[in-house]
């Protein structure tokens, strides 16, 4: 049996699904914890970016035939299709914004005390909440660059600019939450 891969996914017949399936399968297990990652700084609700994650890989399976290698790698395209679900999400549900920063368990760390534990959970809120007060496209670019891990290069192909202008609006964005945390 051929191994999946994005070149044969264009066939037809039950096989190019299956196929297509594989690799989004492949795609997922490499990248979900980012696309999840990305979500989190943007949505405060674990179970709001979960679904948001599961939105996303619906649509990589359903659109994978317009990936291009040639473009760009699965990842970027991965957080591009994230991205748009995100706008979608944010259109439908603009009366939705931030829930309590206690909804935040998941970043917090088991420490080994309840006392460092505490501690890690006032470090996560209070950087959750400089995060919060920071504009959308801030959120944006640290969300990218820090949820998932994406270099300056991969950054600048999700969001359609030039790589210069990445990392000068990335400073400019950390120094603004720099300064959110600091006052």
């Amino acid at each position: 049996m051929t191994p999946p891969t994005v070149s044969n996914i264009g066939k037809t017949g039950s096989g190019a699904a299956a196929n297509a399936e594989a690799v989004c399968g492949e795609w997922y297990e490499s990248h979900g914890a980012a696309v999840y990652n990305y979500f989190r700084f943007h949505v405060a609700d674990t179970d709001a970016a979960e679904d948001l994650t599961a939105d996303t890989f619906l649509h990589v399976v359903r659109a994978i035939d317009r990936f291009d290698p040639n473009k760009g790698s699965p990842k970027t395209w991965i957080l591009t299709v994230a991205r748009n679900v995100l706008m979608d999400w944010r259109r439908r549900a603009r009366l939705r914004q931030y829930v309590p920063i206690g909804t935040l368990h998941d970043l917090a760390v088991e420490a080994p005390s309840p006392e460092e534990r505490l501690l890690r959970e006032e470090e996560v809120a209070r950087l959750m909440n400089g995060i919060a007060a920071l504009a959308p496209a801030d959120r944006e670019l640290i969300g990218l660059r820090y949820g998932s891990e994406l270099d300056t290069a991969e950054m600048a192909a999700v969001l359609g600019i030039r790589e210069g202008a990445v990392r000068s609006r990335l400073w400019r964005a950390m120094s603004r939450l720099r300064e959110e945390l600091t006052s």
